[in-house]
């Protein structure tokens, strides 16, 4: 029979059990890597970028948390990087972007919304599957949490928002579990006001004096409840992407969408950005999103039929008449 008490260094487990009751230890952020990691994939949005990388790292360092690690509200036009954001956020902190639940607030517009997030209550059919919020986070506990357009949530769900944001605690309806979200980051986004937060972005040059305007803005309008505004940590309000940051965006999504096909991509003529541009005529309106199904129409098939022939590196170029040519690296 194993003989327990020379198994181990007795004192020193029972010093960090000690340790873990107390509060977990606070977890060192590395802010400038941080702020690199994200620049690489947002354009256009340093000043977002910079705070958010601040705010998280002091938020993270923290040893006790009874809220979760931050509330950050996302304004801004569509198409100018809040998702993508979250995206790079959740893959700097958890490792991936799967560690990240996106949820469109258009869809809970109405009743049923609370059933979706946190399961329905025993007795129905269904309630053994948990919560579409509760039980990944209960399987786990480290991520990121998107509501996209907040301000179309229904009435419930913004009650559910209270309790998440403030306590960093629901219990999910089924199982009768206490689900903790005290190692969560949780972003709201909205498109609300787009045009007059648009104005207000050009009339005030300085970036800090144009949030405390936008939010004296939505204050005065009642866009959202004073009860919600009270849980957020920072309000970030983003630019729509013009010129040459819309370039390195067009770039950037030509390298994820080889990717997708296995390739890498080592140059693109610049008159084929140009091309994917000018094409895109509808991008301040539609934002990014529209960019990004036109490089798919451009690309998708030279990407599909190097693939096939082999090849794991290309480059993209024009010939005479304009149209796009593939060297196979």
């Amino acid at each position: 029979m194993a003989n327990l008490p020379e198994m181990t260094d007795w004192e020193q487990l029972k010093a960090m059990l000690d340790k873990k009751k107390a509060g977990a230890v606070g977890t060192k952020i590395d802010e400038q890597e941080m702020i690199n990691h994200l620049q690489s994939r947002v354009k256009g949005q340093d000043a977002v970028v910079k705070d958010v990388a601040r705010l998280v790292r002091l938020q993270m360092a923290k040893q006790q948390k009874s809220r979760p690690i931050c509330n950050l509200l996302f304004l801004g036009p569509t198409g100018t990087g809040k998702t993508e954001l979250a995206k790079a956020v959740a893959e700097f902190l958890f490792g991936s972007e799967e560690a990240m639940l996106r949820f469109d607030c258009s869809e809970f517009s109405g009743p049923e919304a609370k059933t979706r997030l946190i399961g329905t209550p025993t007795g129905y059919v269904g309630s053994e599957l948990g919560g579409q919020l509760t039980r990944p986070v209960s399987s786990n506990p480290k991520r990121l949490i998107l509501f996209d357009e907040i301000e179309k949530a229904y009435s419930e769900v913004f009650d559910l928002f209270l309790q998440l944001m403030g306590e960093a605690r629901l219990t999910e309806q089924g199982s009768g579990k206490t689900i903790n979200f005290s190692q969560c980051i949780i972003i709201l986004t909205s498109n609300a006001h787009a045009e007059e937060i648009g104005r207000i972005q050009q009339e005030v040059s300085d970036y800090h004096e144009m949030v405390n305007a936008v939010k004296s803005y939505l204050a005065d309008r009642k866009v959202f409840r004073p009860e919600i505004m009270g849980r957020i940590d920072k309000v970030y309000v983003f630019q729509p992407v013009q010129g040459i940051v819309v370039a390195e965006v067009a770039l950037i999504k030509i390298g994820n969408l080889a990717k997708e096909y296995g390739l890498e991509v080592q140059f693109v003529a610049p008159a084929l950005i140009m091309q994917a541009l000018m094409n895109n005529d509808k991008v301040s309106r539609f934002g990014i999103r529209e960019l990004e199904r036109i490089i798919f129409e451009m690309f998708a098939e030279h990407l599909a039929e190097a693939k096939e022939s082999g090849v794991s590196k290309v480059a993209f170029d024009v010939d005479s008449e304009g149209r796009i040519t593939v060297v196979r690296v």
